[in-house]
């Protein structure tokens, strides 16, 4: 049993393993609060000691890191589905729809298989996906951990979403930082052709089966942006709104390449 102290955090007595509707109490107290700064602390620091640890690792350890991360996101996901779908099935009668591995955070597990198993173009496109969606999701989510609405700081739900964008973040630059792929604009182009062939799979089930799978249908959660969704729906333009995703996750790939990329050309100008 956990008893949580601190600013903002959640007290109360429960499992690690319980699932949301039985944590007697909690409302989305750790969402925001100090739990969400210890979180962002302690995975900086650890990124960094990562980073910094790996940074001259060899190709092939790159790649079989790689393989060990999507093999293992993979059972992650598997283990968490299974353990959410049987309290979903005993309270609801049937499975959450919404646990299908359509998201934007889903993609890492095939990316992953893809860069980590497979060779030719696809596997480059994959690379260079994991090096700007991965690392654009993961932060994203990071910043905002959706999972502290329903579950606490200390337990299996906030954790299972905890490591697994942390996962994403650091692969990502991982890749970046061993100079596992090169750190050029094609980068972008590359990664950016990787989501759009996805996200032609992901958009009609969006509009058929009224989900927001990728964020396609209503961006549901994307500051500023969901309310002109919201808007472009009630004038039945909803048609556009994928369209204005694919804009931002376009804008938030050339932001994550383009920082490193203005780095490295100022290091080597320095040392000239």
């Amino acid at each position: 049993m956990y008893n949580i102290v601190g600013d903002n955090m959640f007290t109360g007595d429960y499992n690690f393993f319980d699932y949301k509707y039985n944590i007697t109490g909690y409302t989305g107290q750790d969402y925001g609060g100090f739990a969400q700064k210890l979180y962002l602390i302690i995975s900086i620091i650890l990124m960094v000691i990562l980073l910094i640890s790996l940074r001259k690792s060899s190709k092939e350890k790159v790649l079989n890191i790689i393989r060990y991360i999507s093999i293992f996101l993979v059972i992650f996901y598997i283990f968490k589905t299974t353990w959410e779908s049987i309290y979903d099935i005993k309270l609801s009668g049937s499975f959450n729809t919404g646990l299908l591995p359509f998201d934007t955070c889903s993609i890492p597990m095939l990316a992953g298989l893809i860069a980590g198993f497979s060779k030719g173009k696809l596997k480059k496109y994959a690379e260079c996906w994991l090096c700007t969606g991965g690392i654009v999701g993961g932060f994203a989510t990071m910043l905002f951990l959706n999972a502290f609405k329903y579950y606490p700081f200390l337990s299996f739900g906030a954790f299972y979403s905890m490591i697994w964008h942390f996962l994403m973040v650091f692969l990502g630059l991982l890749l970046i930082i061993t100079n596992y792929v090169d750190l050029e604009y094609k980068v972008i182009l590359y990664g950016y052709l990787f989501h759009l062939i996805v996200s032609i799979f992901i958009i009609p089930i969006d509009f058929i089966y009224n989900f927001d799978f990728m964020l396609y249908k209503d961006l549901g959660g994307v500051p500023i942006f969901e309310d002109v969704a919201s808007k472009l729906t009630s004038m039945n333009l909803q048609l556009l709104n994928p369209i204005l995703m694919l804009i931002l996750y376009f804008i938030g790939f050339n932001i994550i390449i383009l920082i490193p990329m203005f780095i490295k050309k100022i290091k080597m100008r320095l040392c000239k």
